[in-house]
């Protein structure tokens, strides 16, 4: 190869590092942000989310919000991100979907998209989209405008089971795509209370107070999901550029090699050919 491809390509191969190294501190700017406002409303929606499992697990409550409408459409809000180069952060997402709907369950089911990456999701499976959220900055707004969609579909059975998939942020390296039933909201694990007694007084009466509180601590938990995810995503795009740039200055570190030994050889020919040019003149 010639010295003069191999120092375009060592020059292309620095340019390369330099905007992944750009994309990685970018990136983990945003994660420290991501990190801290998940850490600060992980504590409301998890609690929020208790509380309800513990509501659910009464067996004197009675709500229409906690028990199945009888409807077999799904629908799962999607949450994923807007742009790639993030690893396998939106991967691990569809795989979750993949794994937890078979291609036939998946003929009843619909998608809530939250990034560009569920649209895609969505068409490539042939999953209707009811909703898409695809702006640059998800905020508490559009968890809220979510969780009144699915309130609303779920009151007039236009749609049964609603469940969330999102990727849990667990620390930089460590994020887990979870997919969590929503409604007819329920615990996950425990077994409904046999005493017979009520686990709260509600004033002034069951279903006032639970009509208004469900669809509050539905709302911690979208926006909750929606923080962990954003956490993961930028954490896992900072792997992924920092891997990026390792990776582009151990090939730029084997160019100068090859340009190095290339210009030696070049030298030692022409120091060879200048030899064999004097031997020839002096005889």
């Amino acid at each position: 190869m010639q010295t003069k491809v191999i120092k375009e390509k060592i020059k292309s191969v620095g340019s390369i590092k330099k905007i992944t190294k750009t994309m990685e501190m970018v990136s983990a700017a945003k994660m420290k942000k991501s990190v801290d406002s998940a850490h600060t409303l992980r504590p409301f929606y998890e609690e929020a989310k208790a509380v309800l499992e513990d509501i659910a697990l009464d067996p004197l409550v009675r709500h229409e919000l906690l028990v199945h409408n009888g409807q077999s459409d799904e629908v799962v809000i999607l949450i994923s991100s807007n742009k790639g180069l993030c690893g396998s952060y939106n991967v691990n997402v569809y795989r979750k979907l993949l794994e937890a709907y078979n291609e036939s369950e998946r003929k009843n089911l619909k998608i809530i998209a939250f990034g560009k990456y569920s649209e895609k999701v969505a068409k490539k499976l042939h999953v209707e989209t009811l909703a898409s959220f695809t702006h640059p900055q998800l905020t508490s707004d559009h968890a809220h405008t979510a969780t009144q969609m699915i309130l609303d579909w779920y009151r007039e059975r236009k749609v049964g089971t609603v469940r969330i998939l999102y990727t849990h942020f667990t620390s930089g390296s460590v994020f887990t795509p979870k997919l969590v039933q929503l409604l007819p909201f329920g615990a996950e694990d425990g077994n409904p209370d046999t005493i017979g007694e009520p686990r709260y007084t509600y004033e002034p009466d069951q279903e006032t107070v639970l009509s208004t509180i469900i669809p509050m601590m539905l709302h911690n938990i979208i926006y909750g999901a929606i923080l962990e995810s954003y956490a993961s995503e930028h954490s896992a795009r900072m792997f992924a550029m920092k891997s990026a740039t390792d990776n582009a200055k151990e090939l730029q570190d084997e160019l100068k090699l090859y340009y190095n030994r290339a210009r030696q050889e070049k030298v030692t020919q022409e120091i060879a050919e200048i030899t064999s040019g004097a031997m020839a003149l002096s005889n």
